[in-house]
C-alpha cells in the first residue's frame, strides 16, 4: 500500500482542485461560451464518459458538437448537443470487438493484445476521424474551437504533426483508461507490474520500456506512422502510448494521483481531475427486488462491465458459485440481457441487466469486478473495496494499480477459481484495512470536481 501522498506528479500543478466559485460558472453568457467539439471512439466505455462531459458543457452554456458513431446519435441529442457522425470507416460499432475481429480471441491478454486493439480500433480510423474533425472546423468558419477527445481518439494527430488543415484553438485530452505514458519509474504499460523508482529499478524500467516499444509495439508504431503519413503528417510521431497524453495541449486524467503510480518525469500538461459522477447513457429502472437490498446483511456486487462480458464463466458464474452459501446478497449486473446464459443462480443471488452505479454502490460492501477503469473509479469514489480479476484490454493495469493503492485484492487472472474468489471476498469483508483505504481514496475523489475542471480548461484554452 502506498503512503498517503498528494496527487502524484511531483507538484500541485498536477492536481486540479474545484473552483470555490464553481456555481457561478454555470451561468450562461456570451463571454464564457466556447465552441467545443467532443470526440469519442464508438465504443461504449469511451463514449459514455464523453457524453457526460458534453451534457455538462451544454448545461454551462457552451456550443457543443459531439462526433462519434451513428449508433449514439439519440443519446447525444438527448443531452442537447449537436450530433455529427464520424465519417467513413471511423463510424463502426465497437461494442462487440470479437465480432469485428475474431482473431483477437487467440491473442493472450497483455501488450500484444493491446497492440492489436490499438491498430484496428484506434489507428485505422484516424484518416476518417481526421477528415471529420476538419469538416467540423471548416463549418465553424474560422471561429475558435476547442477539441475535447478521449484517450483512444487520435483524429487530431495528423494536423498536430504537420498535416495540412485547420488546427483547433486547443486540444484537450481526457484519460478514460489508466495513464499509459512511459516513465523511468514504471514498467511498460500492460504488464501490471508495480513501480520502482530506485536507481536499479529505473535502469530496468528504461531497458524494459525500450524493449517493449521495439519488440512488442514496433509493428503498431510502424502502422501508426504509415497511417499518419497517408493523412499528410510530416513530423515524427511520438510512441503511441506517450503521444496519447503528451500531444494534447492539456491532458486531464479522470482519476486521482493516489490510484496511479508516481512518476518523477510526468509532464506539467497532465493533470489529475478526479472521476466523473456516476451515471449512464442508458435508461434503467430499479429491479422489483430492490427492497431486499436495504435489508441484506451484506451486499456483494459482481460485474464484468460492458466490454469483456461475452463469457460469464470468466467471473460472474464463479462468483455466484463461490458465495452461494455465504450470508450475503449477491447482485450480478450483466451489462446486457443475458440471464439465460448463467448456468446457476443461487438463492442468495439476484440478476439484473443493468443498475446505475450511483444507486447500487452506496449499498455495496464489496465489488467483484474484472477491472473496467470507469467502474473501479466509481467504486472507489463511493469507498467500496474490491476483488478484481481481469487481464484483457487495460485491465491488467487497472487491477494492479487498485491493489497497489491498498483498496483491492487482485487475483491477477482472467478466470479465477471459485475458491479464490470466496477467500478474497471474505478477506475484504473481514479485514478493515481494505474498506478504510477505500474510504481514504473516496475522500481524495471528493476533493475534485472533474466536470468543473474540464469546463475551466475549455474556457481558459478557448479564449
Amino acid at each position: 500500500m502506498p503512503d498517503d501522498l498528494p496527487d502524484h506528479g511531483a507538484g500541485e500543478g498536477h492536481e486540479a482542485r474545484p473552483d470555490a466559485t464553481a456555481g457561478g460558472s454555470h451561468r450562461k453568457s456570451l463571454d464564457s461560451m466556447t465552441r467545443v467539439v467532443v470526440a469519442a471512439s464508438p465504443i461504449y466505455g469511451h463514449f459514455a464518459p464523453m457524453r457526460a462531459v458534453a451534457a455538462d458543457l451544454v448545461r454551462r452554456g457552451h456550443q457543443v458538437t459531439v462526433t462519434t458513431g451513428s449508433k449514439y446519435r439519440e443519446a447525444v441529442e438527448a443531452v442537447g448537443a449537436r450530433f455529427a457522425p464520424l465519417l467513413g470507416a471511423a463510424d463502426f460499432d465497437g461494442d462487440d470487438v470479437p465480432a469485428l475481429f475474431p482473431e483477437i480471441l487467440s491473442i493472450a491478454p497483455g501488450p500484444e493484445q493491446i497492440g492489436f486493439g490499438l491498430r484496428h480500433l484506434f489507428i485505422d480510423p484516424v484518416p476518417d476521424q481526421h477528415r471529420t474533425v476538419q469538416e467540423l472546423l471548416a463549418a465553424d468558419d474560422g471561429e475558435p474551437v476547442v477539441l475535447v477527445h478521449e484517450t483512444g481518439f487520435l483524429g487530431a494527430w495528423p494536423v498536430l504533426l504537420g498535416a495540412a488543415g485547420s488546427r483547433p484553438s486547443a486540444v484537450v485530452g481526457l484519460g478514460v483508461v489508466p495513464l499509459t505514458i512511459s516513465s523511468a519509474d514504471t514498467a511498460p504499460f500492460g504488464l501490471g507490474l508495480p513501480p520502482d523508482s530506485s536507481p536499479e529499478g529505473q535502469e530496468r524500467n528504461r531497458a524494459a520500456n525500450a524493449m517493449v516499444q521495439e519488440a512488442v509495439f514496433g509493428s503498431t508504431q510502424e502502422h501508426l506512422v504509415k497511417v499518419l503519413a497517408s493523412c499528410g503528417a510530416t513530423e515524427q510521431a511520438p510512441f503511441i502510448m506517450d503521444g496519447i497524453s503528451r500531444l494534447p495541449d492539456r491532458f486531464l486524467q479522470l482519476s486521482i494521483g493516489q490510484l496511479d503510480y508516481p512518476r518523477s518525469d510526468l509532464p506539467d500538461s497532465i493533470r489529475y481531475v478526479g472521476a466523473l459522477p456516476a451515471g449512464s447513457a442508458r435508461n434503467s429502472e430499479l429491479p422489483t427486488w430492490w427492497d431486499e437490498v436495504a435489508s441484506a446483511p451484506r451486499v456483494v456486487v459482481v460485474s464484468q462491465g460492458t466490454a469483456a462480458n461475452v463469457d460469464f464463466s470468466e467471473l460472474v458464474q464463479p462468483t455466484l458459485d463461490a458465495l452461494a452459501d455465504l450470508d450475503v446478497l449477491v447482485i450480478a449486473t450483466l451489462g446486457r440481457d443475458a440471464e439465460s446464459e448463467l448456468e446457476r443462480v443461487p438463492a442468495n443471488a439476484r440478476v439484473a441487466e443493468f443498475i446505475p452505479f450511483d444507486d447500487l454502490l452506496p449499498q455495496t460492501d464489496v465489488l467483484v469486478s474484472n477491472g473496467g477503469f470507469g467502474g473501479v473509479q466509481q467504486a472507489l469514489g463511493h469507498g467500496v473495496p474490491m476483488v478484481l480479476a481481469g487481464q484483457t484490454e487495460d485491465k491488467a493495469e487497472v487491477t494492479a494499480r487498485a491493489a497497489w493503492a491498498g483498496a483491492a485484492i487482485n487475483l491477477a487472472t482472467q478466470r479465477p477459481e471459485a475458491q479464490d474468489v470466496r477467500a478474497a471476498v471474505e478477506k475484504v469483508l473481514t479485514e478493515a484495512a481494505y474498506r478504510e483505504r477505500a474510504a481514504e481514496l473516496a475522500a481524495k475523489y471528493a476533493r475534485h470536481d472533474a466536470l468543473t475542471a474540464i469546463h475551466e480548461t475549455v474556457t481558459e484554452l478557448g479564449r
